[in-house]
């Protein structure tokens, strides 16, 4: 049986995955619709919801070649290719998280940020849900059908 984390990895990544292979599916115009209360664009909601996920990677490994470059000019092919990628990087950071004690290095005014496993974790998951939300608000506003992805869903497809 998997443990509960790693379950929400699991469904963090088919859920993107998910939604990824939806949009890759609409006409390329449509990539780039936004409605009012989104992040944007579909493709810059990906791009930063991938980007983002990569960051986090970056500072629980202290590996910050895990980062993608250039994120605003790819395609959702390319930033298919990059979350995959992530996703197994996440199975194997879940793999050792009592050895890891990762930090926020200080960034301007701000100071760096000891001992945040657990926040960039929970901010993971979190951030994957909210930008998948955002994606399905722009598609249903501009007329188009909205993947289901939920937990039961995600259920049904994996057990």
């Amino acid at each position: 049986m998997t443990d509960p984390l790693h379950e929400m990895f699991q469904y963090h990544s088919w859920a993107t995955l998910k939604l990824l292979d939806y949009c890759a599916g609409l006409p390329p115009e449509q990539l780039d619709a936004t409605t009012p209360g989104t992040a944007g664009t579909i493709r810059s909601t990906f791009a930063h919801l991938i980007g983002a996920d990569s960051w986090y990677l970056s500072l629980m490994t202290y590996d910050t070649s895990i980062e993608v470059a250039n994120r605003t000019s790819l395609s959702l092919a390319e930033l298919r290719a990059h979350f995959v990628k992530q996703s197994e990087m996440w199975e194997a950071v879940l793999g050792q998280l009592n050895e890891l004690d990762p930090m926020i290095p200080a960034r301007g005014s701000d100071p760096a940020i000891p001992h945040v496993r657990n926040l960039l974790l929970l901010q993971a998951f979190h951030h994957g849900n909210d930008h998948r939300t955002h994606i399905c608000s722009v598609l249903s506003a501009n007329g188009h059908d909205v993947p289901e992805f939920d937990g039961w869903m995600y259920w049904s497809a994996t057990h």
